[in-house]
């Protein structure tokens, strides 16, 4: 048995770039992990088992199942994984929660099975199960182009810290994209100079999220979330991925710290997190017999 930690992420900013022939949309944005994370245990079994300790998820259309399909599929073990995913990255929030699960899947599996798949074929294996996968193997902070599969790394030198808020509501991915309207480009490549360069007021003039009038037309409960964090004062509130999940940065973790105490409001989630520079982390492996 294998227990992975993996890491949700925000898109620190996410611009739309085009519509390709196959119907998914060409992004540009920045991707960074964070210390919010779920917890995936994986045991070898006869067949395939996906369970959460949250309600109302299928157990056989999620990412995990689905990673380890792709994984056996993939490379013809004649195997099976019992899954067990305890889950602290609110679902339908834009912080990656299903894809850092497929991810660890994968990650695990490669392990407790002696695959020796190396990184760019999980890579290619994860983005047939979701666009962010990728990333979630990747983890850290990257600039991420293509659907999201198109990753660079990025080495920041100044580290950041951010009050994460989601609202009760979520917002469905597909019902997001389908929602979008084309809106003026975001300039990510000052955003990213502002990240290298450790400049939050920078950041925060460049940062924006393309999304954000589509997910709102959604869950207006998002407006709160970015009502409460600016109350509490942050600079410029966020939105990750297509949402609900809204987020400010902090130099400290102090200041963020002290930020999340002052958010009111009735929310799924308020959390201080400091950015993390990895995916996943194994936090106890035994027998691989």
């Amino acid at each position: 048995m294998i227990r992975l930690r993996c890491y949700a992420k925000l898109n620190l900013s996410l611009d739309i770039t085009g519509k390709r022939p196959d119907g998914y949309h060409e992004l540009d944005g920045v991707m960074q992990s964070i210390s919010l994370s779920d917890t995936v245990e994986v045991e070898r079994a006869d067949g395939i088992t996906a369970s959460f300790d949250v309600p109302d998820v299928d157990p056989v259309s999620n990412t995990a199942y689905a990673a380890a399909r792709a994984f056996f599929d993939h490379t013809g073990i004649a195997g099976g994984a019992d899954i067990r995913v305890s889950k602290r990255i609110p679902r339908m929030s834009g912080l990656g929660g299903a894809s850092a699960n497929a991810a660890a899947v994968l990650v695990g599996l490669n392990r407790l099975y002696g695959a020796d798949l190396d990184a760019q074929t999980l890579a290619i294996l994860g983005a047939r199960i979701g666009a962010d996968v990728p990333f979630a193997l990747l983890g850290g902070t990257a600039r991420a182009r293509g659907v999201g599969e198109v990753l660079r790394p990025l080495r920041l030198k100044t580290p950041f810290f951010a009050v994460v808020v989601k609202p009760r509501a979520g917002v469905p991915t597909a019902e997001a994209f389908r929602r979008y309207r084309a809106s003026a480009p975001l300039s990510i490549s000052m955003v990213e100079f502002a990240l290298m360069k450790g400049d939050i007021p920078l950041f925060e003039q460049y940062a924006g999220n393309a999304l954000g009038i589509a997910a709102l037309s959604i869950a207006p409960e998002i407006l709160k979330a970015a009502g409460a964090l600016k109350a509490a004062g942050a600079g410029k509130a966020l939105m990750s991925g297509s949402g609900s999940a809204m987020f400010a940065l902090f130099a400290t973790l102090e200041e963020a710290q002290a930020a999340a105490s002052r958010v009111e409001g009735d929310f799924e989630l308020c959390a201080a997190v400091s950015f993390v520079d990895r995916a996943t982390d194994i936090l106890w492996e035994g027998n691989k017999k």
